[in-house]
């Protein structure tokens, strides 16, 4: 496999080293592709792919044994999205990590978000990414101040005359085409730091089982003084959700799990009781709108039945997990 500049354009071992780190769980249609589209990704620089397989059943595990081109590590358990880049990143050899799921195909050179983490001032730096169909991916976004995320289920986060404190994510498709250099949070699915910079914050936090980790990192990232930072002109095909209805009813519940998480981690308990009873009280109203249009339009009435069950679930998990130490249970 390439790795990054042809060995007759320099000696084997003086470009910089990027450890590439992908965690893997039932994600076997992807991996092939995943893999080989990084082979061209760096020109600059030489690279290791580390992928962390989570205890998958869809036989990647022996696919990846196969994999000569790769450092394999197998979990004995899966471990979430949080566990498996930490474990990665243990085995990683490179000054500078990039992270990037398995569902993914990059089509650009990522050289630039490595250049950047050059500047001092700048901790962690992601691209731009892309559905199947190549239309926009909404990927960064505004802090998750409890406000805003009380505010943005109010399900007026594209009119864009309201201000930012509707919006959890940036919906201006515009937005997506020109670098930040300084933002709230970036998608986890594609970023880069410096190995230094990862190995000082522990990390991403395991108490995050999946969903919103990569918030919690990007803050943890701006209180240590360094910027978050966007490159429009490096783009990842990134293949989740793409098509779907909506994100399903397991998918909601470690959301909201995941922001009394960050709530309580960040904001304290107040403010988490206060979250959970404002949006548990939203959901069983979103229930109850669904079911209803799934009882006046017959032609709809699956997905809308899920989404009535779905909101209902959701709500009763926040509604029932306000004690202290609820805040401190796994993600479901």
């Amino acid at each position: 496999m390439k790795a990054g500049i042809p060995p007759a354009e320099r000696e084997e071992h003086s470009a910089p080293l990027v450890s590439v780190i992908i965690v893997n769980y039932n994600g076997l249609r992807f991996m092939e592709e995943c893999i080989q589209s990084l082979d061209h990704a760096f020109d600059k620089y030489r690279i290791e792919i580390v992928v962390v397989d989570n205890a998958s059943s869809d036989g990647s595990q022996d696919w990846l044994r196969t994999r000569q081109d790769i450092v394999y590590i197998e979990s004995k358990e899966n471990t979430g999205f949080t566990g498996g880049n930490n474990l990665g990143a243990s085995h990683a050899r490179g000054s500078r990590f990039l992270f990037i799921n398995n569902d993914t195909r990059t089509i650009s050179q990522l050289d630039p978000l490595v250049n950047l983490l050059d500047n001092p001032h700048v901790g962690l730096v992601a691209c731009r990414l892309q559905y199947g169909n190549q239309s926009q991916q909404f990927s960064f976004g505004f802090d998750h101040r409890p406000i805003r995320i009380a505010l943005s289920w109010l399900g007026v986060e594209k009119w864009h005359m309201l201000p930012s404190i509707f919006r959890r994510l940036e919906t201006n498709p515009a937005a997506y085409l020109q670098d930040h250099s300084n933002l709230g949070w970036v998608s986890g699915a594609c970023f880069a730091m410096r190995a230094t910079d990862w190995a000082a914050l522990g990390g991403f936090d395991t108490g995050f089982f999946m969903y919103c980790e990569d918030v919690d990192l990007c803050m943890r990232v701006r209180q240590r003084g360094l910027r978050v930072a966007y490159i429009a002109n490096c783009q990842v095909i990134h293949y989740e959700g793409a098509g779907k209805a909506w994100i399903g009813q397991a998918a909601l519940k470690r959301t909201v799990r995941s922001y009394q998480i960050f709530t309580q981690k960040h904001y304290g308990s107040t403010a988490t009781t206060l979250l959970s009873l404002w949006l548990g009280g939203l959901f069983l109203l979103r229930s109850a709108a669904f079911g209803i249009l799934s009882f006046l339009d017959s032609g709809k009435s699956a997905v809308r039945q899920e989404k009535a069950a779905g909101f209902w679930q959701a709500a009763t998990l926040l509604l029932t997990s306000l004690a202290p130490s609820a805040t401190r249970a796994p993600n479901p």
